[in-house]
């Protein structure tokens, strides 16, 4: 038989075979979706055989042969929201679909590193961009000035006079829920507020970091000169007790790693996920913002 006459069968098995892999993808986000509690959910190994159509003990030998290129996967019977980037990759490989992330974001079920980046940048440039325009209250400044030892702490008061941290965050977050198009109603926007505020004291969104052009353009338009350089202080010590208190949270030793963070975190949430514990809620709301926080701490290191 002809090439040419089997193109078109091959063609309509292709587009068939893609139709139920985006059916079939479908029945797992709406699955998790049913569950998903400020963006917590538990989806188990059974269950997703029933979703993917397979047999349990075929879906289990798939996911084994999936965990030995990725070590890193622990095997507990099921994928938890922290394990959100091995299910979107488990997914992808079986349905052979290579929207499987977005789908995931957009149905405000789970969140990969690389929008959480655009939302920090964006989070970045919303301030700068605000600021920028901002007509600058000299007056206000050198009062704030003269009262003050450190210029920073100046306008670090004039900013909180004229701004509000608050409003940029839920600025940021409305602009990305909107141009992503994301499922709003699965406790999205509650989990990137919490995710920004957990970074905020951080170096990755320090909010003197983002401001320092607008705070060296202004001593400059003040004094008609720029600031001498000097040594930052540090702050250790601050972030060594954060450290410490989270760690001790996590019931873990000064000498954890962040692989040692994620697998109490597992523990936690197996213990105090409302699907497994019906009081457990506030606990889980309290593990996964203090989690976000101390990986934020390991990150900076």
């Amino acid at each position: 038989m002809s090439s040419w006459f089997l193109k078109p069968f091959f063609i309509m098995v292709s587009v068939e075979k893609k139709i139920r892999s985006e059916r079939l993808l479908n029945d797992v986000i709406f699955e998790i979706q049913n569950q998903c509690q400020s963006l917590s959910w538990f989806l188990t190994y059974e269950r997703l055989s029933d979703l993917l159509e397979i047999q349990k003990e075929d879906c289990i030998r798939r996911i084994y042969q999936f965990r030995s290129k990725h070590p890193q996967l622990s095997l507990s019977g099921g994928f938890h929201e922290i394990d959100g980037d091995y299910l979107v990759d488990f997914l992808a490989i079986q349905l052979e679909l290579d929207e499987v992330a977005n789908r995931f974001l957009q149905g405000g079920i789970f969140f990969s590193e690389r929008p959480l980046f655009e939302l920090r940048e964006s989070f970045k440039n919303l301030v700068q961009n605000t600021i920028e325009s901002h007509k600058l209250d000299k007056e206000l400044i050198l009062l704030l000035a003269a009262a003050t030892v450190d210029f920073d702490d100046a306008i670090d008061s004039y900013l909180a006079d004229k701004f509000e941290v608050e409003f940029f965050v839920q600025r940021s977050i409305n602009q990305f829920l909107d141009s992503r198009k994301i499922n709003p109603e699965f406790g999205a926007e509650a989990f990137l507020k919490d995710y920004l505020n957990a970074l905020l004291p951080t170096k990755i969104l320090n909010f003197r970091d983002i401001t320092r052009e607008f705070r060296e353009r202004t001593y400059y338009e003040l004094f008609g000169r720029t600031r001498s350089s000097k040594k930052k202080k540090p702050k250790v010590k601050s972030i060594d007790s954060e450290m410490e208190q989270l760690l001790i949270f996590f019931d873990l030793d000064e000498n954890a790693k962040i692989e040692d963070v994620k697998k109490r975190f597992k523990v936690l949430m197996k213990k105090y996920h409302p699907d497994i514990n019906k009081n457990g809620e506030e606990m889980t709301k309290k593990v996964i913002l203090k989690y976000n926080r101390l990986i934020a701490l390991f990150q900076e290191r």
